[in-house]
């Protein structure tokens, strides 16, 4: 398997994964210092607050590669099976317009803070690295729905609702 392809399949579970790992020690620490040392980490808990919007917004691109994000199935119920292919692709264009959306103002608003120069009160880190976790989940996420939609024109017999994208390969 070459990289690209390695990195294709987990990229996403890697960094959510390692991101959730750090989260859960540097909190075990925390609880321990504090409770059984009396000399709580003043840093953990920001730390840990930052991780999670990363892992938030890495997750969302994992739950997009996976077909695991919210799916309302009335509507291919109502109208048969055969509809299932038109309402995954409208459903994948609304999320591709969404990203866009969201990339359109995201961006610019971390350049904002970049420029300003914002550091975080503890950690002292540049709050645009924070905050940058939206753009990049976002874009993580529109590109999982363009391999998503390319799958779907490529073989438009496997589409069913909620499979995975690396499953129809």
């Amino acid at each position: 398997m070459n990289v690209i392809g390695f990195l294709d399949r987990h990229l996403e579970r890697i960094i959510v994964t390692g991101v959730l790992l750090t989260t859960t020690i540097t909190l075990v620490v925390q609880v321990f210092m504090r409770y059984v040392l009396a000399e709580p980490l003043v840093w953990a808990e920001e730390l840990a607050r930052f991780l999670l919007v990363w892992c938030t917004m890495m997750g969302t691109s994992l739950a997009v590669k996976e077909s695991r994000h919210i799916i309302v199935d009335f509507a291919p119920v109502l109208f048969g099976p055969r509809s299932i292919a038109l309402f995954s692709f409208i459903s994948y264009a609304g999320m591709l317009v969404f990203c866009g959306v969201i990339l359109y103002y995201s961006i610019p608003f971390v350049q904002r803070v970049m420029a300003i120069g914002q550091l975080s009160p503890t950690l002292q880190v540049p709050m645009w690295m924070v905050y940058a976790a939206l753009p990049v989940g976002v874009a993580f996420a529109a590109v999982r729905t363009i391999q998503a939609i390319y799958l779907q024109i490529r073989r438009p017999s496997d589409v069913v609702l909620g499979t995975p994208v690396e499953e129809a390969d």
